[in-house]
């Protein structure tokens, strides 16, 4: 069965109500403005699972076990102040400029890739990517499918990853949602994914004080502190929401492989301490298109299934991925 258009990309059909606020001759232009509500369809499609119990990190109205069942990232009155958050950022003036901007970013991405954005099936990178840290961290949000992906309908961040470290409870740290240095991921080393050089970076953002749904209402990027790095063949990794103060290079600083860049923080629109990576085409967040990125010499994990060993692979939302070092057995191929 052919799945409906993702409710963003239909929202971009709000763009065509622009001529008519400018020109009175087509005035009648104006009415696809009511696409652009469209947008706002993946934060409500959250609520029937707070009514029911579900919480946000469930996945719909599945009755069997989805992958990141075992995680306890929150309650209901979490995921509850969570939707609230999304819904009231929105008119946050500064945030405002934001969606717009990743919105009208969209166009022009699928001008270049005439419609035929980049998928696993003909993507393939010639860059030699490694988890960007190190030991045992979760995939809490992402994976190369549209099931689970961090955030489909956004083109740059359809491949993205939200990382996070979780104990065998499935729990983001040892105690209530208390301050973020209390998050096991929180300060924890941000390495480089590969070879490049420091095309960008924000250091000066707060790390929001809240961990328990809210999220920042005075952030000024959805980025948090960043880095954007330029590697071979024209990709871009940006990592996101690092400490404030952390980051530890400059643009135009050339970084090797596993070089340490930052510490985890949680800066900018994070609802908790984590680690947001993706790669994409364009060195302007807001222009680019996302690829899948698969990771070299990575173990991947999952409570009910039995750890893997991979040369070169993706992973996925409620997997445990730890980078394979030189001092452990060769990784097999998978």
């Amino acid at each position: 069965m052919r799945r409906l258009p993702d409710p963003i990309t239909v929202s971009l059909l709000g763009f065509l109500s622009v001529p008519g606020y400018l020109f009175d001759s087509l005035e009648e232009l104006k009415l696809f403005a009511l696409f652009f509500l469209a947008a706002f369809w993946p934060i409500l499609q959250l609520i029937p699972g707070l009514l029911t119990g579900a919480g946000s990190g469930s996945d719909g109205d599945r009755t069997d076990p989805a992958p990141r069942d075992w995680l306890e990232t929150d309650d209901r009155g979490t995921s509850l102040r969570m939707v609230v958050a999304m819904l009231l950022i929105q008119f946050q003036p500064v945030l405002l400029v934001t969606g717009i901007g990743q919105m009208a970013g969209q166009l022009p991405v699928l001008a270049r890739y005439r419609g035929s954005l980049p998928s696993p099936a003909d993507h393939e990178s010639e860059v030699d990517y490694r988890l960007p840290f190190e030991g045992t961290w979760t995939v809490i949000n992402g994976s190369p499918d549209r099931e689970y992906s961090h955030s489909w309908g956004l083109y740059a961040q359809r491949y993205a990853y939200d990382f996070v470290i979780a104990d065998e409870d499935g729990r983001t740290t040892d105690g209530d949602r208390g301050p973020p240095d209390e998050f096991y991921c929180f300060g924890e080393p941000i390495l480089a994914p590969a070879d490049g050089t420091v095309v960008s970076v924000r250091n000066d953002y707060r790390d929001y004080h809240r961990t328990d749904g809210w999220l920042d209402p005075l952030q000024r990027s959805i980025l948090g502190n960043n880095v954007i790095i330029e590697h071979a063949g024209g990709e871009y990794s940006v990592l996101a929401h690092l400490e404030r103060g952390s980051v530890a290079v400059e643009p135009g600083e050339r970084v090797d492989r596993g070089q340490r860049i930052a510490r985890c923080g949680h800066s900018g629109n994070s609802t908790e301490p984590h680690l947001h990576f993706h790669v994409q085409d364009h060195p302007n967040f807001f222009l680019g298109a996302g690829f899948p990125v698969q990771f070299a010499n990575v173990r991947t994990a999952h409570p009910d299934a039995e750890s893997r060993s991979h040369e070169r692979g993706y992973v996925h939302a409620g997997q445990r991925a730890t980078p394979i070092g030189d001092e452990t057995e060769p990784a097999e191929d998978g």
